[in-house]
């Protein structure tokens, strides 16, 4: 499905840039949309954290510093933007939405861990950078960030069995009354090149602003659940 021209950026994963979602840009384009970069850089810290607290404390930084570029973006277009992030990005995604809904039409959200973090393979990567053994306080610092609010707008989380990287139970986005969670097949490096999660995107960013409805569309085999 095209789209009506609103504004849509693209949040990246865990030290991931710009350049890992230009393909599903590209495609955003193609269909009408603004399409736009985060423009950030990588999506982690340039001088590296040592705590949850300077963990949580980067995400903040970067929230807020994307809140200015949307709150420009709808000055200058006159409407919401939505937003699509892969991994980690999905994350930020969320917590601007739970921040500015005045800002934010939709999120969508491609392999995004949710729940306890330790349920990530990316876990001891994790680890390693940060450089200090986390604690259970930690993971609850983490969670209560994730679920600062109750999400007022609506929310489509992608998520695969065979992601690779993030488990099922982690990939469950916090429950609201327009929050989705569809599972399709992909891998979790593979979710901005699926035709499948492509379709999916379309398709949920083509509803009208405020008519938005839980996905009820073909469900395509058993490819889509």
């Amino acid at each position: 499905p095209r789209g009506d021209g609103h504004a849509v950026m693209t949040l990246p994963g865990f030290m991931a840039a710009d350049g890992s979602t230009a393909h599903l840009r590209k495609l955003l384009g193609d269909l009408g949309y603004r399409a736009l970069p985060w423009g950030l850089g990588r999506n982690t810290s340039d001088t590296g954290v040592t705590s949850m607290e300077e963990v949580l404390a980067y995400r903040a930084g970067v929230e807020a510093a994307l809140a200015v570029q949307i709150e420009e973006e709808c000055d200058r277009s006159g409407g919401r933007i939505s937003l699509v992030g892969w991994s980690l990005g999905g994350l930020i995604a969320t917590s601007l939405a739970q921040d500015r809904p005045d800002l934010v039409r939709q999120v969508i959200t491609l392999g995004t861990p949710f729940g306890d973090p330790r349920g990530t393979s990316v876990w001891s990567v994790m680890n390693r950078i940060y450089r200090r053994e986390v604690r259970s306080a930690d993971i609850d610092a983490w969670l209560a960030y994730n679920r600062k609010a109750i999400l007022q707008v609506p929310l489509t989380a992608l998520y695969s069995d065979s992601d690779g990287f993030v488990s099922t139970d982690v990939a469950m986005p916090p429950e609201s009354p327009r929050t989705e969670a569809i599972r399709v097949l992909s891998s979790h490096i593979g979710f901005p090149f699926n035709p499948l999660v492509q379709y999916l995107i379309a398709e949920r960013l083509a509803q009208g602003e405020n008519s938005w409805l839980p996905y009820d569309g073909p469900r395509l085999g058993s490819l889509i659940d």
